[in-house]
């Protein structure tokens, strides 16, 4: 068989790969793909059996979200193209965006419990439970100053700034945390733990406090190790008055019996006369405290 009955003509390389014969124009134009052949006469593009390869590599280098235009950076310096790096590049593409796509997973798992607990949480009475080790990024608040409703705002969007900037999947819960042992106050966001972070914590190491994510040198991250804990519902006419009601309770409180407390927004809580609600949870446990620097 003569070489030339191999040759597939433009359209019939568009026709069994389903790309368009525009865009084999454009990739021959700007030297990603060369035909085999070019008709002297008629200016005809003709391709081998071959080359139906490079187009799906083609397909998947565009799948993968990475620009054609960038294709000139892996050229070898006879002007061809480099595949292995082309594929390495788009692998890189894809693993950060199932990175991307396993934080989002997180972040939406967690507001559908939010729904759950929220539905188990009767507005009256006191909820026992053990909670599970949770990681805050946090900021100084002031320990028994009223509530600054635009500050406090402010604050989290500092801090929800942060856990973005430092690409760590962002949780639903955030408020203030009191420690009533060091007589401290602290605005937070929770945010999901690395691997590692889970690993060195299960290990029993409560030595150090580890993290993984570059969070801003004037936040402090805190990882209260869960347990035995205490939460209610405070119901008030504004967030501020909730979290100054919750703030008295607060110090109320033994701190040998309930070393910290924590409230938080509820999602979704406004009720039907305009009402809010928090959650406020007093918690057994002690946590660890890491500054970042």
């Amino acid at each position: 068989m003569d070489a030339e009955d191999e040759l597939l003509t433009i359209g019939e390389v568009a026709k069994l790969d389903g790309i368009t014969t525009k865009a084999l124009r454009y990739y021959d134009a700007h030297g990603i793909l060369k035909p085999a052949a070019v008709d002297p006469m008629t200016g005809y593009r003709y391709y081998t059996p071959d080359q139906m390869l490079d187009v799906d590599v083609m397909r998947i280098f565009i799948s993968s979200g990475i620009p054609l235009e960038s294709l000139e950076q892996y050229r070898f310096e006879d002007g061809s193209l480099d595949w292995r790096s082309v594929l390495a590049a788009a692998q890189s593409q894809v693993d950060e965006r199932m990175r991307q796509l396993r934080y989002l997973q997180t972040t939406i798992n967690d507001y559908a419990g939010e729904l759950v607990r929220k539905a188990h949480s009767p507005a009256d009475g006191v909820v026992r439970s053990d909670l599970l080790p949770t990681w805050l990024v946090s900021t100084d608040w002031p320990f028994d100053a009223p509530c600054n409703m635009k500050q406090y705002l402010r604050t989290m969007t500092d801090l929800r700034k942060a856990i973005r900037e430092a690409s760590a999947p962002h949780l639903l819960r955030r408020g203030i945390l009191m420690d009533l042992e060091r007589r401290q106050a602290f605005a937070f966001h929770q945010f999901a733990p690395s691997q590692h972070m889970l690993d060195v914590f299960h290990s029993g190491d409560r030595s150090r406090l580890i993290c993984d994510y570059d969070f801003p040198g004037n936040t402090t991250v805190i990882n209260p190790p869960g347990g035995p804990a205490e939460s209610q519902v405070i119901e008030r006419e504004s967030l501020v008055e909730c979290f100054n009601d919750g703030t008295a309770m607060a110090l109320k409180l033994n701190p040998r019996d309930w070393p910290h407390v924590t409230m938080t927004e509820i999602w979704g809580s406004r009720t039907p006369d305009g009402s809010v609600r928090i959650r406020f949870t007093r918690h057994r446990c002690t946590p660890l405290y890491a500054l970042q620097s």
